[in-house]
């Protein structure tokens, strides 16, 4: 998929915007989330102090930008840049993301 972006909000929700896929769903619901962010978090710059549970949101615009945004204001975030091992990740999450908005009842299934 090209042209996508994807937001793992700390909140709780995950959303993907795209042509061809919009949803948004509970990142709990989502097997694939934690090792995706785990990869992202394990690029953080050794100077940087934010936290894995630490994030306002994790934004992905297509696969080549990447951006930790971190709750605290005292704490600056970070971007990863043209990362092709986060690929395979992604791509597992929009997959599930994908199944996710297929198994949403029809109208005529919650009648």
């Amino acid at each position: 998929m090209e042209n996508f972006t994807i937001h793992i909000f700390g909140y709780g929700e995950t959303q993907i915007n795209s042509k061809d896929l919009s949803i948004k769903v509970a990142t709990s619901s989502l097997s694939t989330v934690n090792p995706l962010v785990q990869a992202i978090f394990a690029k953080k710059p050794t100077d940087n102090i934010s936290t894995i549970d630490g994030y306002h949101a994790i934004n992905l615009f297509n696969y080549k930008d990447v951006r930790w945004m971190s709750k605290g204001k005292d704490v600056k975030g970070f971007d990863v840049k043209n990362d092709e091992a986060l690929k395979p990740l992604i791509d597992t999450l929009i997959a599930e993301l994908q199944t996710a908005k297929d198994n949403i009842p029809t109208e005529e299934e919650t009648v």
